[in-house]
């Protein structure tokens, strides 16, 4: 072999890596390599009259996610090109290009001068070729190797990132958690002194320092940590000392780095900012006496990032009570009145509009209170005598008119008494018509005493015979008594029968909260909506305030008595018939004008006197 070269996938660009000698003019061995890598496969290739090329794919046996792919399946990440010497005696003869297998492809060229040819150089090549694959198959292992040792690193450090984040997470206190991330990170990066800083304003204040649980902040070490940590965070970005060969951080500024070196007389510095966003929340500075690589700063960052917001969280809430209200107010009078937030000033020019209509418009203020039907006047119908009931006519719900019989009385017994009485009335005529003839004054005076007894008797009998039958009053409609189901039995004299409503006077009762009775004047009007007719209001006047009260989900409530006006139900005589006592609803009562803000807040402002004057009088 004369020459070698590697070619090798770096970052979706492919580049030589490797050839020999250093000196050799690899033009014609990269140009073959190149149409390994085109056509997934080895080839052999004769560069002159006196060498011959031969090339070979690296394949990568585990990752498939690329789209440089070969024939197989399989990524391709490099390319092996080997030039050898040709004999003398096979010099001159033309191989061209054509594919590489185990064994030497079909002849190269067509001619019988060409089978001792292709025979010698099947020997020649044969050995290389063994050779060359295992050398692929190396370098196949060691591609594998070190994508094996790279996953495990990546694991490796996501398990400590992890650790690290469930170790702070699990503190409850801010002090704690930051206690955990310095003594952690001085840990695993083998740090003398780790630094967490925390932004106050403008500067940034030391919070904790590992394994340290006390510290003076007076002291020059300290304010040496605060700066470089004001200096990475203007920055927004790790600054670090001494600064790397990388491109992405030897071009920050570093002095503060530097002079907290030369005061703590550890060589290595480095300050990492927590960021939320955009938004600054503070540092972490590292001191140890090995300088940082850029792999560790970017571990660093990647570490801090995940736990920036977490110590946060457990700051803010670790803050008193008054002082997170006053921030929270101050965050939200910043976003009312500081750039962007548009939907959050319309919100607050609608809630500014509203509270100016409220304060300086008026309405009608009224007092809502449930209300029941009630008829103005009821009329029981009673038992005339002690006796057994014949018939019942009505029923409740029933209209009735004047005069109309509603249930009667057996009078079987009361005929016969009163027989009995007239027969007694016929027997003192006879008497009395005798005595007259015989003169006899004192006995016609006994006489006269027994018939006037006689009559009155009689006379109770008769009006009895009257009353048997009971009549409505008025007319109306039964509002109860049920005598269907008490027929033939007995009932005592004066017991209740009937009760009987009339149908054009009804009566309302209002429950007033005790908060608002003293708002209520005799002679206020308002409006009734029965939950029988919601489509209906009807017209009220109040016309009597009870001393009445009643409870009701544990408030007291007073009766305010009130009549429906003439023309509720519009005229509509279909609506006042369909009135019935009882009914129940919500009545609204009018009580005068005043500012709607104060009608609105009547019951809050009511509940916190009441609660100012029980606590402090």
């Amino acid at each position: 072999m004369t020459q070698g070269i590697v070619l090798w996938r770096q970052n979706d660009q492919w580049q030589p890596v490797a050839l020999w000698p250093s000196q050799a003019d690899g033009a014609a061995l990269l140009s073959l390599a190149e149409e390994v890598r085109e056509a997934g496969r080895g080839m052999v290739s004769q560069l002159d009259e006196a060498s011959l090329a031969i090339a070979y794919p690296v394949r990568d046996l585990v990752d498939t996610s690329s789209s440089a792919r070969d024939g197989t399946g399989q990524v391709l990440i490099g390319a092996v090109a080997l030039c050898i010497s040709v004999p003398e005696t096979l010099q001159g003869i033309d191989l061209g290009t054509s594919a590489l297998r185990a064994s030497l492809p079909e002849p190269l060229q067509r001619g019988e001068r060409q089978a001792k040819a292709r025979t010698a150089i099947h020997t020649m090549l044969l050995p290389l070729m063994r050779r060359l694959e295992d050398g692929v198959a190396a370098l196949e292992r060691d591609a594998l190797q070190h994508r094996y040792r790279s996953v495990n690193q990546r694991q490796e450090s996501l398990s400590r990132h992890l650790a690290l984040l469930a170790a702070v997470l699990a503190e409850a206190r801010f002090t704690a958690a930051a206690m955990q991330l310095v003594s952690r990170l001085a840990s695993h990066f083998e740090a003398e002194r780790v630094s967490l800083g925390w932004r106050r304003g403008a500067r940034t204040r030391v919070e904790q320092i590992s394994h340290s649980a006390q510290f003076n902040r007076k002291m020059n070490r300290i304010r040496a940590t605060e700066t470089a940590m004001d200096e990475a965070l203007d920055q927004r970005g790790s600054a670090l000392w001494p600064a790397p060969c990388a491109a992405g951080l030897n071009h920050r500024v570093a002095r503060a780095q530097a002079a907290l070196g030369e005061l703590t007389g550890l060589p290595a510095v480095v300050s990492v900012p927590l960021l939320d966003g955009a938004q600054p929340l503070g540092a972490v500075s590292l001191e140890r006496e090995a300088p940082f690589t850029e792999q560790e700063v970017a571990a660093l960052e990647s570490l801090l990032a995940l736990c920036a917001r977490a110590l946060e969280e457990k700051r803010r809430n670790d803050r008193p009570l008054p002082f997170k209200v006053a921030v929270a107010g101050g965050e939200q009078l910043g976003r009312l009145l500081g750039p962007g937030h548009l939907g959050y000033k319309l919100g607050g020019l609608m809630l500014v509009g509203v509270l100016g209509f409220a304060t300086f418009a008026t309405g009608v203020d009224r007092i809502s209170a449930d209300a029941v039907l009630e008829s103005r006047e009821q009329r029981v119908m009673t038992a005339p005598f002690r006796g057994y009931i014949e018939d019942a006519l009505v029923r409740p719900g029933d209209r009735v008119e004047a005069g109309q019989p509603l249930a009667s009385m057996e009078t079987r017994d009361l005929l016969l008494e009163r027989l009995q009485w007239q027969s007694e009335l016929a027997k003192f005529e006879r008497q009395e018509q005798e005595m007259r003839a015989g003169g006899d004054r004192a006995g016609l005076n006994v006489l006269a005493a027994q018939r006037d007894q006689a009559r009155a008797r009689l006379a109770l009998v008769d009006s009895r015979l009257e009353r048997a039958t009971l009549l409505a009053p008025f007319a109306g409609v039964v509002v109860s008594g049920d005598l269907t189901q008490r027929l033939g039995g007995s009932v005592e004299q004066g017991e209740e029968l009937f009760r009987v409503s009339p149908l054009d006077d009804f009566r309302l009762d209002l429950e007033v909260p005790e908060g608002r009775i003293d708002d209520v004047q005799l002679g206020q009007r308002g409006e009734l909506v029965l939950a029988a007719m919601t489509d209906r209001r009807l017209p009220f006047v109040v016309e009597r305030i009870t001393p009445q009260s009643r409870s009701s989900d544990g408030s007291s409530r007073f009766v305010v008595e009130a009549s429906l006006e003439r023309d509720a139900g519009g005229g509509d005589s279909e609506i006042r018939r369909a009135l019935r006592p009882g009914l129940q609803g919500v009545g609204r009562i009018e009580a005068g004008e005043g500012r709607l803000i104060t009608i609105w807040t009547r019951e809050l402002m009511d509940w916190l006197r009441l609660t100012l004057w029980r606590w402090w009088g």
